[in-house]
């Protein structure tokens, strides 16, 4: 079931903190970063200082996660300001990619009909496409390697645009701070910043990373699978029932990478690193970032800085990008263009 939320009330739930020292005192919890290797990079031609969009048309085929049919995936060339999604079944409306328009779906991010919008806004934001996205039904697809299936079809058929790049950051420090957890933001004009941690019982624990967001860093990260965690007998019968084929969805150990408090199922070795495997944040780092391309989308620019954050969820995420577009947020702390 997909639930909506209500626009001017969402932001009760959240403060806004720009004090030095409230800011301060949530990093304080904060454990020491693990140490992202040289190898967790792909080279691209990719250049993030220019704006990129498809020649053509380049689609791609999967199925869908929640109907479990066979859907293909469109990228165009981006007409307008702001990116448009549209559901390519002859009578649906394009839909505007707005925070106003967004809704907080089954753990995903919803616009209009179209469910799990966040894989590809990741995508969006981590190489400065500008796309139009057709979908032939209503969610996208979990696939085996995430946003992997995308990048093969873009890469090498993309090019770039005339559109001139305009980049902001925030003027000064400021936390949107929820029941559970925040988000940070703080100014930098070089590129990218992300400090994320994770907090789960048992196993996965509290862990930490810090890294530049880079077209070459995320054609790497962009291939770690949906995570699920849940209690060891919950594992347990979700495992038995994607092998015997009876889950409604389709989701397994190919796409999804399951974990309880005894640790991850079915890791990857291509994650692995210092006795440590990284998919699991990599994965939540994809999640956390794609919300920063609903900001630049209403603002019309692409946003510099560094994006502190700790139980950041969807829901919260839809929260924050409306706020960060408010005429209060512009006024206080306001943001600096570059």
């Amino acid at each position: 079931m997909t639930v909506s939320l209500p626009g001017p009330n969402l932001s009760r739930s959240m403060q806004v903190l720009h004090a030095k020292q409230e800011i301060q005192a949530l990093k304080e919890g904060r454990v020491g970063p693990l140490e992202i290797p040289a190898h967790f990079s792909v080279p691209t031609d990719w250049d993030n200082r220019f704006t990129w969009t498809v020649r053509k048309a380049v689609s791609v085929q999967g199925l869908s996660t929640f109907e479990k049919s066979p859907v293909t995936v469109t990228f165009y060339p981006q007409k307008g300001r702001r990116p448009l999604f549209y559901l390519e079944d002859g009578k649906s409306r394009g839909r505007a990619l707005r925070p106003r328009n967004l809704e907080h779906g089954t753990n995903n991010i919803q616009l209009g009909p179209i469910q799990i919008i966040e894989h590809p806004l990741a995508l969006m934001l981590a190489l400065n496409l500008d796309v139009d996205i057709g979908i032939t039904g209503p969610s996208f697809p979990t696939f085996d390697e995430c946003n992997g299936p995308f990048l093969d079809a873009l890469n090498h058929h993309v090019r770039r645009t005339r559109r001139r790049v305009s980049h902001f950051t925030v003027k000064e420090p400021v936390a949107l701070k929820f029941d559970a957890g925040y988000c940070i933001l703080e100014p930098d004009e070089n590129g990218l910043w992300m400090d994320h941690q994770i907090d789960y019982p048992g196993f996965l624990g509290r862990q930490r990373v810090v890294v530049e967001i880079t077209p070459d860093f995320f054609f790497f990260m962009a291939r770690a699978r949906t995570p699920s965690f849940r209690s060891v007998q919950e594992t347990d019968e979700i495992i038995e029932r994607s092998r015997a084929g009876t889950l409604p969805f389709p989701l397994g150990e190919s796409n999804v990478l399951f974990a309880d408090v005894n640790g991850l199922r079915n890791p990857r070795s291509v994650f692995d690193y210092n006795d440590h495997n990284f998919e699991f944040i990599c994965h939540e780092l994809i999640d956390v970032m794609a919300f920063l391309k609903i900001v630049e989308s209403e603002l019309h620019g692409r946003f510099c800085g560094r994006l502190t954050t700790l139980r950041f969820g969807h829901e919260q995420q839809i929260v924050a990008a409306r706020e960060m577009v408010s005429e209060r947020f512009l006024a206080q702390p306001g943001i600096r263009w570059f």
